[in-house]
């Protein structure tokens, strides 16, 4: 008997982040800010939820990532 693993996200804050602080405020359980006052998330990997993909869309410097771990796809594809 195989057992599925449920589906997670990874999380990624990249460079380009300008520190506008709107992840940290519309999703605290997602992100926070370290001691280098860089923004980074809680957790590497988290369950999907549709909050997240709210706040990597509202995102000004387009700075987050969101994949899934077993395809390594993105979760949100970037508009260009």
């Amino acid at each position: 008997m195989t057992t599925q693993t449920p589906p997670q996200w990874r999380i990624a804050v990249d460079r380009a982040c300008k520190r506008s602080g709107i992840c940290t405020a519309q999703a605290p359980r997602y992100f926070t800010v370290d001691d280098k006052l860089r923004t980074r998330p809680v957790a590497e990997l988290v369950d999907p939820d549709g909050e997240l993909i709210e706040v990597v869309e509202a995102c000004p410097a387009e700075a987050i990532s969101v994949t899934d771990q077993s395809t390594g796809r993105p979760v949100v594809p970037n508009e260009e």
